[in-house]
Order: structure tokens, then sequence, then C-alpha cells
């Protein structure tokens, strides 16, 4: 087939791309050019801003393609673009999309499903204005994917995705607590590494791209995609410690304080306030969607750390005297009733 990959050059979409070649299909990248790809004469290229018109313009006058797969689509404006100017012209439309839909709606409790998507959204607030404004807006793209659907039948499928986690992910997340771990150091899970996720390896979203282009089946319908197990954080600092080889001090710190220190949680990318499980019950029925399993996923993720690691520290190491600087304090805490606080290996 004639794909158009819009991104295709940093994590999510070079494993996407890269499946893709692999299963013989003709490939065309639409991005800004900023970021180098590996794969020099196996796939064509359009240099440009997806957001401006002629970008997408200049890429259609070129061939005809068979399906288009967005993975960077973050604005509604971009979104209806690009439907204006596929609409007729493709086969089907795949639309990367995120949990992070779900985190907005009021009063949602995990596992959320495909349907949990409508309803009134949570208000805004000063402390999730990032976070909200993103979902925000993903959500918008959806929706109007939804009603071009509804509308003249675009053959849109859109996979909403939670953590992503693999090879070449640029965000360093995993990396940072391997390299906290490495160190030998205490490790600070903030309010003890409690919140559960369920996580994706990047090659499943590959594959599962690649095993429905032209399914129509899928055609106007939303999947969420995710691993089976439901992992706390501190399930997964564990695990990959045991495929280091070792054992680390794992520091329970509650939010608040974390907060008030001015340290946040940046240094623990994957803490986050909500349980992010998806029931994915729909993607294997429809999809045959078939996640790797957590600890395989793990290992592998170790592996590549190992074989690829930088000797210079991620740049979300830097807080890293701040917070052994506050472990050392707390094991100084007299509690009444209890004295010094304890910090103990994880078991």
């Amino acid at each position: 087939m004639q794909v158009l990959v819009i991104g295709g050059s940093r994590f999510i979409g070079l494993a996407v791309v890269q499946r893709l070649l692999m299963d013989g299909h003709r490939i065309t990248l639409v991005n800004r050019g900023r970021t180098a790809d590996p794969f020099g004469t196996r796939v064509s290229r359009v240099i440009g801003d997806r957001s401006d018109p002629q970008t997408l313009q200049r890429a259609l006058a070129r061939k005809e393609f068979d399906a288009v797969i967005d993975v960077i689509s973050f604005r509604e404006e971009d979104t209806r673009a690009a439907i204006e100017k596929l609409a007729g012209r493709i086969g089907h439309f795949i639309h990367i999309s995120t949990a992070s839909v779900y985190l907005v709606r009021e009063r949602l409790l995990a596992p959320f499903r495909e349907e949990d998507f409508a309803g009134r959204l949570a208000p805004k607030t000063e402390a999730t204005s990032s976070s909200w404004t993103y979902a925000y807006h993903k959500r918008r793209c959806e929706v109007a994917l939804a009603h071009a659907w509804d509308g003249e039948q675009f053959p849109y499928t859109t996979l909403r995705l939670p953590m992503v986690v693999g090879p070449g992910d640029y965000t360093e997340r995993a990396r940072t607590y391997f390299e906290r771990v490495l160190d030998g150091g205490p490790l600070i899970l903030p309010d003890g590494g409690l919140n559960s996720w369920g996580f994706l390896w990047v090659g499943d979203v590959a594959d599962t791209i690649a095993a429905n282009l032209m399914n129509a089946n899928a055609f106007g319908r939303t999947y969420n995609l995710a691993q089976r197990e439901i992992v706390a954080l501190k399930q997964f600092v564990e695990s990959a410690a045991a495929n280091l080889g070792l054992r680390p001090t794992l520091v329970s710190v509650p939010l608040e304080w974390l907060n008030r220190l001015n340290l946040g949680t940046a240094f623990s990318p994957y803490t986050h306030d909500h349980d992010i499980v998806l029931d994915t019950s729909a993607a294997q029925r429809d999809l045959l969607f078939e996640p790797t399993p957590f600890f395989t996923w793990c290992e592998r993720l170790v592996a590549d750390f190992r074989a690829r690691r930088d000797p210079a520290p991620s740049r979300l190491y830097a807080t890293r005297p701040l917070e052994l600087r506050l472990v050392q304090e707390l094991a100084q805490l007299r509690i009444p009733g209890i004295g010094p606080a304890q910090v103990t290996a994880a078991r």
C-alpha cells in the first residue's frame, strides 16, 4: 500500500514506519524535518509544518495514498484540515490519541472504556492547566473525526494510548528511573508509587496499526490499547531494578510535601494523581490486539537501556542532589512514639 505518515521521525511514529516498511508498504513522511530519521531512500519525504495547508497539498500532489496515519495531531484545526484535504481520496485514516481524554472527565473511575469519553468535563484549574488543555484539544480532534464519519463516512479509526514505553523514547521517562537505581542512592516514590498504569509497549502500537490497515470493521470507531496487567509505579521500579541486578532503597514521600518543597514530581514522570487503566476488550475483539506482557517488555526495555546507555545524565536527573538531600533530612526526623524515620530497602 501507499501510506502517508504525518510525523514518523520519533518514537511511536518511528516504530510505526519501521513496521510498515517490514511489510513492504511504500511510505511517505510528512514532518518538519527537524529530527533525522534512519530510513534513507526507503521512504519519500515532504518537509513542512502540518498546520500549513500547503504541506498536505504538496504530499497529495505526488501520489495517491491508500492510508494515512496521523501521529502528531494535537489541535482540532489540524485534524479538520486533514479531513478536508483527504476526504474521498484515501481508504483509511488512523488517528493516534491518548488516554488523557478520560482524565478531564468529571467523576470518572478506572478502568476507562471507550464510551466513557462522553460526559461533563471537570473544570480546568491552575494546577491542571497544562494537562487539561492537552487532553481537551485531543478530545476536539476526536470529535472532529466523529462528525466527519457521521456526515460523510470519512473512514477513520482512533487509537487511544496510555503511557507508551520502548526504545527511542525521547522523553527519557523510563531512563530517569534506571539512572537512579544504578547510582545506588535512595529513590523517592511520591505517595509510595502506588498509582497504577496500564502501560503499552511501542511495538504493540506499530503491530496493531500494521495489522489493521484498511480494516473496514474499524471505520468510525475508537479503541483503547494497553497492556493487560495493572502495574503500580513501585512495581515498575522494582521489576526494572531486578533486571538491572539491583535492589533499590525506595522512600515514600507524600506528594504534598514534594510540592511544598518545590521539588514536585518532574523527577518521577510516571507519577500521576489518577490510576490510568484502560479496558481493551474492544481492541482485542475487533483488532485482534495482543499486548506484550509487562515482564517481557520491562526486560527488553532495560536491555535496550544497557545497550545504548549514554554516559551523560538525562535532563530529568538534574534534581538528583535535591532528592538525596531530602531523604537525608527525612531520616533525621523524630516522630513522637516512633523515633527517627526509617528508610528501608524494597522487599
